[in-house]
């Protein structure tokens, strides 16, 4: 008797929805099936294509054998998605690809190039480079004399950066600020903005002119406006913040780092190994990266635009996407790169270049050694198989990589899929997964991996049918 009620209730719980609602289950009907399929084998046929112009452009460059099956286990699945990397691009050395950079200039109204009064010369430093170069989670790749203090310059205006935008997280300030330039600060001298007493900037482009060109008095001004008017308060939150990153062997004495010839005030001296910790902490910031892989600065004067240059000669190349240069004669030509490609982040710093040549020559070196070693193990648009959606029409949907993914020689990184399982409307495009890089079973980045489609969100009845139903429908 018990089982005669129980199933015409049951049966009228699968009803119910298709009579409240006869849309809300995934009955397409022909027409709806055959469009969708045209839709897959479109979106398929681009991702291929995409796939084999990089297969075939990578099957030019040298192969350097590497442990297929090795990487293949370091792959872990944490639902039963089965994925594996892209043997033919694994195989192959990374192709270093034209990175998309910002242009700022308008070519459609008048432009010039700034007037530059940076006077770059010879560098009275006649020892040996110093130079850092690791990944980001702290590989060492290259290193000569990294723990040697040597005078900074201008790559001191990073810390004046991370101080500032610090400043703004706290609420202190804001990237909005009006600030204006007075007699003080309008020609400290050296690189500089074009500027007048009177004209003003918001401390967002002021910090982009720090970063861009370098600009001197634009870092002077950042100081007086965050410290209140007061330089020293601000140098010493400059020397507090390099503490709180390790940076034990690092004096900073002013906000940009000019000689004391210029300043009056004490030089600012670091290492190797400590610029390297302050150029992670900029890396782990996207205001900072995206101001020093901007191409140049751009003001508008009296209806011409105004054109600053990066300073920064090796963008674009090699994954490299900032960071910062510095020089003067008891420096020498220092420079910190950062260079990203996929999961693989490197910082390669080094001080006492003699020219802005060799300096430019001597990064160009470690790269030119790193990016064979640097191999392709997923490709971007690549299938990661389907994901878990809760509460949406379809319970799994197909997921790809954002970015492409990379292994470095020796390093052996470990790669997790990880299921987001998210719930609700997934719209193309949006994150429902994540490839994990593991070192040491510790988590350093994460790639995201996208839907390849739109869904929508069930109604509520049908989500309590799903719900109720333990997912059966």
């Amino acid at each position: 008797m018990k089982n005669k009620i129980l199933l015409p209730l049951f049966m009228l719980v699968l009803l119910v929805p298709l009579i409240a609602d006869p849309t809300e289950f995934d009955r397409d009907t022909e027409i709806e099936k055959e469009i969708n399929k045209n839709i897959e084998e479109k979106n398929n046929k681009e991702i291929d294509n995409i796939i084999e112009s990089t297969n075939a452009e990578l099957s030019k460059q040298d192969n350097t054998e590497i442990n297929y099956e090795q990487s293949k286990s370091n792959t872990t699945q944490t639902s039963n998605i089965n994925v594996k990397p892209n043997k033919q691009i694994f195989n192959n050395p990374i192709v270093s690809k034209p990175m998309q950079l910002k242009n700022n200039i308008n070519k459609f109204k008048k432009a010039k190039i700034a007037v530059d009064k940076e006077r770059e010369g010879t560098s009275q430093y006649k020892s040996s480079t110093l130079k850092y170069v690791a990944t980001k989670d702290g590989t060492v790749i290259e290193k000569y004399n990294e723990k040697q203090k040597h005078p900074i310059a201008s790559l001191t205006k990073v810390m004046n950066i991370l101080v500032a935008l610090d400043a703004v997280d706290k609420g202190e300030v804001s990237l909005k600020d009006k600030v204006c330039f007075d007699q003080k600060t309008v020609n400290i001298g050296g690189s500089w903005l074009n500027v007048s007493v009177g004209d003003c900037f918001s401390l967002e482009d002021l910090l982009r002119s720090e970063i861009i060109y370098s600009a001197n008095n634009a870092a002077y001004l950042v100081a007086y406006h965050v410290g209140k008017g007061n330089l020293d308060n601000f140098v010493q939150r400059m020397n507090e913040k390099a503490k709180q990153f390790g940076m034990n062997d690092t004096t900073f004495n002013s906000p940009a780092g000019l000689p004391p010839s210029m300043t009056g005030r004490g030089i600012d001296v670091s290492t190797p190994s400590d610029l390297f910790l302050m150029a992670k902490a900029a890396l782990s910031d996207k205001r900072i990266m995206s101001g020093s892989s901007e191409l140049n600065l751009v003001f508008i004067k009296n209806d011409v635009q105004i054109v600053y240059p990066n300073r920064n000669k090796l963008l674009g190349k090699y994954g490299i996407n900032g960071l910062k240069t510095g020089f003067h004669e008891q420096a020498g030509y220092n420079m910190i790169v950062t260079s990203k490609n996929g999961n693989i982040e490197i910082i390669s710093v080094i001080l006492g270049a003699k020219t802005e040549g060799e300096r430019i020559k001597e990064q160009e070196k470690i790269f030119s050694s790193i990016m064979p070693k640097i191999k392709k193990l997923y490709e971007q648009y690549q299938n990661m198989g389907k994901f878990t959606i809760k509460y949406a029409k379809k319970k799994e949907i197909t997921g790809i990589l954002s970015e492409e993914v990379y292994q470095y020689q020796g390093l052996n990184y470990e790669f997790e899929i990880v299921d987001m399982k998210k719930s609700g409307g997934i719209k193309k495009g949006d994150e429902i997964g994540k490839l994990v890089t593991k070192k040491d079973g510790v988590a350093i980045n994460a790639i995201s991996i996208v839907s390849t489609e739109d869904v929508k969100e069930l109604n509520w009845f049908s989500k309590l049918i799903r719900f109720i139903t333990f997912g059966w429908i």
